[in-house]
């Protein structure tokens, strides 16, 4: 047999029944083995579609979606969806073809370096060279992808190699160098515990790491135990759910008002499964001040990378979670309820006065726009974002009542995931309705995919807030540069109403809240796809509040007419 059929038949054998990609020249012979083999391709209108799809499908499956794609631009193409995939933390596996050996270093058609241009955005690369190490690559590959803290893997596969016909007899097992999980080192989490039992105002800080550890149910058992407000980072957010009366949403740049008092209020934080990115916490110099953190994490390189904690462990999040559970005396009071009470009621104050702006505010609030969308999608419906002030809206207006139902670009913010995202969350769960919330501006980036909506019968939602401008950076322009404004406008914008019949979906573009109501709800009603074009004006669709980059959570712009202290004690 020739190596892509061994390779295909070790797909089939680990339940791989569907790849996403786009075929051409040097990856043929892999696609050729596919033929009646039982897997259904997805082809995507364009490779970083594909790998989007796929980074989304993986975090909604929890294993990985296999990308093949060709050789030259077509593997250049997937280098955004891998980067994005590894920010992320998603499992994927990307197999690119590649000229033949007898090629390389020639400058062939379509020949790119792309193991080099890729290495420092995966987890791991394989160049291919011989037949035998085909199958035993992909195997690895799978492995190494789900294992410790999931990301991308790239398989780079000569299409002689590809050809050349071998024996499985001579296979060669490749030896993975697994990260193993340490046991929580039991003192430093008895040491955690004492910290948090002797603390006054506690917060947790949940990230992302929490959703892949299936730490959930322990994350918030350990806040009920000790009354303890939990606030998220923008991946967090899809973890715990917004309507818990301890969670106070995330924190940050676009974070909530009773998130960000959380922490500049907490004399203690746990965090747990989080890389302490810039956009959470603003200045480290004064996030570290007065206060002791505790961070738990399964990656040892990110204990003390961003942030210097008092107490560092190293394990899954479950588990450390689990374990400080067991430690906290059953009969223990649940405290900080004053602390807990002043929290929520920013968060009501907040909420009465976007209420009474949304009706001064002209044409559609970006935040009652996600209200009325929260109402009439159901609760475990899968939304995704593209990126941009619209993401921002959802960071801070959109509740996730089931965790793991939320996906978004975070670490790398990439404009165009949206669509792509959507789709392979509805590939991963075709029974359940998926909601995209799109700016006019990423939209455009990966419009072409669309194409598979009726192709493969994947009826998504799609949310666009048309405000005609690269939003967040007209934002900062405004704020930070004086109104400088250049290069975000967009004066001529398609109409999106015939992009949706062109691809044969409907579309409205509603005058009120209701008639965007009623087309989302019949559209999930009915299982069928929709676009909707949302008009907001550019003028005053201002992400607030936020904490400009590099600032302490403190010196937060707030809305216009809207102003609270967020220090403990001076407005109780």
């Amino acid at each position: 047999m020739r190596a892509v059929d061994h390779l295909v038949r070790e797909m089939r054998n680990r339940g791989i029944n569907k790849v996403f990609g786009i075929i051409g020249g040097q990856i043929m012979p892999l696609y050729d083995a596919m033929y009646n083999s039982g897997i259904d391709v997805y082809v995507f209108r364009h490779e970083q579609g594909a790998m989007h799809a796929a980074d989304a499908y993986g975090r909604v499956m929890r294993r990985p979606m296999v990308v093949i794609v060709t050789s030259g631009p077509g593997a250049t193409n997937i280098l955004t969806g891998l980067a994005n995939a590894m920010m992320d933390s998603s499992p994927l596996i990307a197999i690119t073809g590649q000229v033949p050996t007898a090629f390389f270093g020639r400058d062939a058609f379509q020949e790119t370096d792309i193991v080099g241009s890729s290495m420092p955005i995966t987890k791991h690369t394989f160049m291919v060279r011989r037949p035998e190490d085909v199958v035993p690559a992909f195997k690895a590959a799978y492995e190494i992808s789900i294992d410790h803290r999931p990301g991308p893997v790239l398989i780079d596969l000569p299409r002689d190699v590809q050809l050349m016909e071998v024996d499985e007899r001579s296979f060669r097992e490749f030896r993975i160098h697994r990260k193993v999980i340490p046991e929580p080192d039991y003192s430093l989490v008895s040491y955690a515990v004492k910290m948090l039992l002797s603390a006054e105002r506690p917060v947790m800080l949940v990230g992302g790491g929490v959703c892949w550890s299936n730490a959930t149910n322990e994350a918030l058992a350990l806040a009920e135990l000790l009354g303890m407000p939990i606030v998220t980072t923008l991946p967090g957010k899809n973890c715990v759910p917004s309507n818990h009366p301890l969670v106070m949403g995330p924190a940050g740049m676009h974070g909530r008002l009773e998130g960000d008092a959380a922490l500049i209020n907490a004399d203690v934080v746990l965090a747990v499964g989080t890389r302490f990115s810039d956009r959470t916490v603003g200045n480290f110099r004064e996030f570290q001040r007065g206060r002791k953190i505790i961070h738990i994490d399964i990656d040892k390189s990110e204990i003390g990378k961003n942030v210097k904690p008092a107490v560092g462990i190293v394990g899954d999040a479950k588990t450390v979670l689990s374990m400080m559970i067991e430690m906290i005396p059953k009969a223990l009071e649940r405290r900080n309820e004053a602390f807990i009470k002043w929290l929520r009621s920013i968060k009501e104050q907040y909420e009465a006065y976007r209420e009474k702006a949304a009706a001064e505010f002209p044409g559609f609030a970006p935040w009652k726009v996600l209200k009325v969308l929260r109402e009439v999608m159901p609760p475990h419906s899968i939304t995704v974002t593209g990126v941009g002030s619209h993401q921002m809206w959802s960071e801070l207006h959109w509740d996730v009542y089931v965790p793991g139902t939320f996906i978004t670009s975070a670490g790398l913010g990439t404009m165009g995931f949206g669509i792509p995202a959507a789709l392979g969350a509805k590939i991963a769960r075709p029974d359940v309705p998926v909601l995209d919330i799109d700016g006019d501006g990423s939209f455009q980036m990966t419009m072409q995919n669309l194409a598979l909506v009726r192709e493969y019968n994947l009826p998504i939602i799609i949310a666009i807030f048309d405000n005609s401008t690269l939003m967040l950076v007209r934002h900062w322009q405004v704020m930070l540069y004086s109104r400088r404004i250049i290069a975000v406008d967009f004066n001529v914008n398609p109409d999106f109403m015939k992009i949706a019949e062109a691809y044969g979906i409907e579309g409205v573009r509603p005058s009120n809240y209701d008639e965007l109501r009623n087309a989302v709800a019949r559209a999930v009603r009915n299982n069928e796809p929709l676009i909707v074009d949302i008009t907001i004006d550019r003028e005053r669709d201002f992400v607030l509040p936020f904490v400009p980059s590099g600032k302490w959570l403190e010196e937060v712009i707030m809305p216009e007419g809207f102003k609270i202290s967020l220090r403990f004690g001076d407005n109780q």
